[in-house]
């Protein structure tokens, strides 16, 4: 399957047309002007959101394992971090933001075969992953009650795509 061919599966999707990106209703204001910066990017400039998802270990863990320069979505609006950063108050009013799957076609993107700042993750650049997806347990309907399906949607559900550095603002396709 080529990039293309993968956006366009996800556009005919009847489980999810777009990918995903957690974040706190009180970033809102600042994502709509700017679009989604990387931490390394917000760094470089200055800035900083009001409310972000990870802890100071995560931080840590994402400039250890090199994830800083990218920006995280989700194939799923069903992220385990995202239920641990609002369980943990560090996202009081979390929200999914709806990213086009055109942002796949930026040069550099990656796929993190689990949670990305994890040591044991494995990350492929999305031309060497697509294979490895299990795409049809994220974009078909299947049998969520058969345990070895749930299994294989659990885990995926915890894949991260890496954009480089920015989501472009027209790339957000809105909030849910």
């Amino acid at each position: 399957m080529t990039i293309d061919e993968l956006v366009a599966l996800i556009g005919r999707s009847t489980q999810h047309k777009h990918l995903y990106h957690f974040t706190d209703e009180s970033n809102f204001e600042t994502i709509d002007k700017k679009g989604l910066f990387s931490k390394e990017k917000m760094r470089a400039e200055g800035w900083w959101p009001q409310t972000t998802g990870g802890n100071q270990w995560s931080h840590d863990q994402d400039t250890a394992r090199g994830i800083n320069p990218y920006v995280s979505l989700c194939f799923t609006c069903n992220h385990s971090m995202k239920y641990l950063a609002h369980k943990d108050g560090r996202l009081p009013n979390p929200r999914y933001l709806k990213i086009s799957p055109d942002v796949l076609r930026i040069p550099g993107v990656c796929i993190a075969f689990g949670i990305a700042n994890a040591n044991t993750t494995e990350i492929l650049p999305i031309e060497e992953a697509i294979e490895k997806l299990d795409v049809e347990v994220i974009y078909s309907r299947t049998d969520w009650s058969n345990p070895a399906i749930n299994e294989r949607l659990s885990a995926a559900e915890k894949f991260e795509v890496l954009v480089p550095h920015a989501v472009p603002r027209d790339l957000i396709k809105g909030v849910i």
